[in-house]
């Protein structure tokens, strides 16, 4: 299909006049407009790996072009914007150790391509609702065409994609509307991206919003109802494919399929939205990929595990010596079998978080299964691996309770209360592991013991 600048122009206005609606004719055309930028989008691609090596081999790269869906969002929202002149409809993303390696990074881009508009700094000046990072907009030299490149860190990364695991769970617009959205859970998302130490008052914000959405829960039931089955796609295509199309969903397990020709994978991506133009759907190529790398470029698709479940542990344990220092015994509580639902969920994921394993349970007995057969050698190494892990958590749990211990020594009835309160720990926490239905039923083809 030929086409113009014009052409494409037309097309934004016609979108925008039509409230989003788009013909069958232009719908085509809009993908042919996507689909220009598969090979300067590649070439650009070969070459941001390569300065990803010099930069950190640990980090991750990955591509995309622009969902058809957040094209149309983002003409809606920017009318006075033409489409021939969006510059993200192609971007690449470097997730990458720290800010050092991203400056390294963004040096080496200069001196490689041409540089497109201004860089968007984000580390210096983060958006209201947390959000860090760097954009910068470059020229394939083969065919001009305009490319983002976003750096970020992986703990900025895992941030991003909170926001979006958010927006799909509460129907909410944070990433494409930013804080004032929601202005409760921007100034949540808001204080977990910030790197100062948190007041009292934020920090019993964060834990409010928790509550107040029962934000911990959902997750993690999010995630236990899809670990095993996205880890049983991953092994059908992972390991022979180059291309990824994953769908998301709030109420059924996330599909993940490979492919290794592009075309054909724009073809299932562009026939699905066809079928459902609100359907999440992201197809993307991650430079030698694993299923730890797609879990943590496209967490907020994959939906099996996100670190917020571990990084706010540090804050309500903070909340919870508080709590028993101004003699808030009902608000220590409270606050205290919020730590017990995260010490279960971590247990929990010291089991599942194994990329090649599933875990079922036979009775009282965790059983740890692959889709292939493990040597005997590696078996012993993931259980050791498991008991090192295991220890930390008993370990760092141990240590809280003694600080805990030191608060509540005494005779006052409120300390009473609060150690026949903390007696039942172990209870409670056998109880949230039972009610985890860490029971997946995988059939596998052997079984660590």
């Amino acid at each position: 299909m030929k086409y113009t600048g014009g052409d494409i122009k037309r097309l934004g206005e016609s979108i925008v006049k039509n409230n989003g609606y788009v013909s069958d004719d232009d719908l085509d055309l809009l993908q042919e407009y996507r689909k220009s930028y598969t090979e300067p989008l590649s070439l650009t691609f070969n070459t941001l790996v390569q300065i990803k090596n010099n930069v950190g081999r640990d980090g991750i790269i990955a591509f995309r072009l622009k969902r058809i869906r957040t094209i149309i969002n983002k003409v809606l929202r920017n009318p006075k914007m033409q489409l021939n002149r969006m510059g993200d409809i192609a971007g690449v993303r470097l997730i990458l150790k720290n800010d050092d390696q991203i400056l390294k990074a963004l040096k080496l881009i200069e001196s490689e391509f041409e540089i497109s508009g201004n860089i968007r700094d984000y580390l210096k000046e983060p958006k209201k609702i947390g959000y860090r990072g760097l954009h910068v907009y470059i020229k394939d030299p083969k065919h001009g065409k305009r490319i983002e490149v976003q750096l970020r860190t992986r703990e900025d990364h895992n941030w991003s994609t909170l926001v979006e695991i958010t927006d799909l769970l509460y129907s909410t617009r944070l990433k494409e509307l930013g804080y004032n959205n929601n202005p409760e859970l921007g100034e949540f998302h808001s204080l977990i991206s910030s790197k100062e130490e948190l007041t009292e008052k934020q920090a019993n914000h964060l834990y409010n919003v928790l509550k107040k959405y029962n934000f911990i829960d959902k997750l993690s039931r999010t995630f236990r109802r899809n670990n095993a089955e996205v880890k049983k796609q991953w092994h059908a295509v992972g390991a022979r494919s180059k291309y990824f199309l994953i769908e998301s969903s709030t109420e059924d397990v996330p599909k993940l399929m490979g492919f290794d020709n592009y075309d054909k994978a724009e073809e299932a991506y562009f026939n699905s939205y066809k079928k459902d133009s609100e359907a999440l759907i992201v197809l993307t190529a991650i430079q030698k990929p694993s299923f730890e790398q797609i879990s943590v470029a496209y967490a907020n698709y994959i939906l099996s595990y996100h670190t917020f479940i571990k990084d706010i542990e540090p804050i309500i344990k903070t909340l919870a010596l508080e709590a028993l220092e101004q003699g808030k015994i009902r608000r220590f509580k409270n606050i205290f079998e919020t730590y017990e639902e995260l010490e279960a969920n971590s247990i929990v994921h010291i089991f599942t978080g194994k990329a090649d394993l599933y875990v079922s349970r036979k009775k009282n007995r965790l059983i740890l299964s692959s889709s292939e057969k493990i040597s005997t050698r590696k078996q012993k190494l993931i259980r050791t691996e498991i008991n090192q892990e295991l220890r930390t958590r008993i370990e760092s749990n141990r240590v809280f309770m003694l600080e805990i211990a030191d608060l509540t020594s005494g005779i006052s009835p409120k300390k009473i209360l609060c150690r026949s309160f903390l007696k039942k720990n172990s209870k409670r926490i056998k109880k949230r592991l039972k009610d985890l239905e860490v029971e997946f039923n995988v059939k596998a083809s052997s079984k660590l013991k």
